[in-house]
C-alpha cells in the first residue's frame, strides 16, 4: 500500500519538475531571440533622456518640466 503511494507521489513530482523544466528552456528561448540590450516597444513610445541639470527624465528635445532646461538635441 505505502509502496503504490510512493510511486504515485515520485511520478506528480517528475511530472511537475518536467513542466517547469520545459517552461524556463522555452523562456529562455524567447529571451534569446530579442537583439542585446532591447524590450519590445510599445506603439507611441517616446525616447526619454536624462536632463543634465536636476536628472529628471524628459523627452528629447522638449523643455525639462522640473527645471525647465531644454534637454539634449
Amino acid at each position: 500500500m505505502w509502496m503504490k503511494i510512493l510511486i504515485l507521489v515520485a511520478i506528480v513530482a517528475a511530472v511537475i519538475y518536467g513542466f517547469r523544466a520545459l517552461g524556463s528552456n522555452r523562456a529562455r528561448r524567447d529571451v534569446d531571440r530579442r537583439p542585446e540590450g532591447s524590450a519590445p516597444a510599445r506603439d507611441g513610445a517616446v525616447d526619454l533622456i536624462r536632463c543634465v541639470s536636476c536628472g529628471a527624465y524628459t523627452p528629447e528635445g522638449k523643455h525639462c518640466t522640473s527645471c525647465g532646461n531644454r534637454s539634449g538635441g
